[in-house]
């Protein structure tokens, strides 16, 4: 039955929206850098050629049509936070001055884009590495829950690799001496 919230056809198109992306990304830093001067034809020229050389390689398409989407929703994010603060009475310079003074929000904004990168590479490469590492072990790894760790799905691997009660633990270990930590460290008022 088709629907009209139906995308499966825009997966046709990955490799378009893979060219746009790659070329739209290396336009804006070569605009930005002034790399080669104020020559606007010849920073298009590179953009192009650069977003089809990397729309030859497939495993590089299936990256880029993993995080676009994630990226998407980080700048929707952004943009839907910057109008809610617009709205609470906040001007432009309010948000500029948060963006030129609080590093914090920057780093938070760097880590978030390394998250995706690093998500992306992992869900096109990381079954793949997966089998290449454990096809000489002969049983798989259970956890607590009887699931193995060495699945033929990557995402039944995370999961159950993160919901470990090991890893659980030394997540709850680690957060508690964060905190203890920060509060020690902390000046008296």
């Amino acid at each position: 039955m088709v629907t009209i919230l139906d995308v499966g056809l825009l997966q046709n198109f990955s490799i378009i929206f893979s060219l746009v992306f790659v070329i739209a990304i290396v336009y804006g830093i070569f605009q930005m850098g002034n790399i080669f001067g104020d020559n606007k034809g010849l920073h298009a020229l590179i953009a192009l050629i650069v977003g089809l050389m990397v729309i030859m390689v497939p495993n590089i398409t299936k990256i880029i049509s993993v995080m676009i989407p994630w990226f998407i929703l980080l700048f929707i994010f952004i943009l839907f936070l910057i109008i809610a603060y617009k709205i609470f009475g906040a001007t432009d310079s309010d948000v500029l001055s948060v963006l030129k003074v609080d590093n914090v929000v920057i780093w938070v904004i760097i880590i978030i884009a390394i998250v995706i990168v690093i998500g992306s590479f992992s869900s096109v490469y990381g079954q793949n590495m997966l089998s290449k590492t454990t096809s000489n072990t002969t049983g798989s790894t259970g956890t607590a829950a009887g699931q193995a760790s060495d699945t033929g799905s990557y995402a039944q691997n995370v999961s159950a690799t993160f919901f470990h009660p090991q890893v659980l633990g030394m997540i709850f270990i680690m957060l508690v001496a964060v905190f203890t930590i920060s509060l020690l460290a902390m000046k008296a008022k």
